[in-house]
């Protein structure tokens, strides 16, 4: 990769985590030590759409920390959205399985993001979603945890 297409992406890097932060800000958190509403979104999303069953799939798939991960798990037992089930190859890893509530608040946060994009009134051009994920997919296989514990 030449100089200008990595400053490039160290921009729009920079870029997201601008998003992140306006999106975190926007599902407003109700209560102290409650979890806010975007990462509860990330952590169903990553089950139901990406299909990690366990809390270090979860942890290595969104980089983040397996602690981190259970932490949250633990909160969001409580909540109900989400459950333990059994795994049959890892007795002390369990599957994890989205409870009713949980779909519902997926689905509801799903719905809310996409009444927010539908009624923004700037077009896009036909590719340029899929170029966009094109080069969300490059930026999180640069920053993949499995590379850098490589390195």
């Amino acid at each position: 990769m030449d100089d200008i297409t990595a400053r490039q992406l160290l921009a729009l890097t920079a870029d997201v985590m601008i998003v992140i932060g306006r999106m975190k800000r926007f599902a407003r958190v109700s209560e102290p030590g409650s979890i806010n509403p975007g990462t509860e979104f990330a952590i169903l999303d990553t089950i139901l759409r990406h299909g990690c069953k366990t809390v270090p799939e979860i942890a290595n798939f969104r980089g983040v920390t397996r602690q981190s991960v259970q932490n949250l798990v633990n909160k969001m037992i409580e909540m109900k959205t989400i459950g333990y089930a059994d795994n049959p190859s890892h007795k002390s890893s369990r599957y994890l399985r989205v409870k009713a509530g949980g779909l519902n608040l997926h689905k509801s946060a799903e719905a809310q993001m996409l009444n927010r994009y539908m009624e923004y009134k700037n077009q896009l051009q036909p590719d340029d979603v899929a170029a966009a994920a094109r080069v969300m997919s490059v930026i999180a296989e640069v920053w993949n945890q499995t590379d850098l514990e490589m390195a």
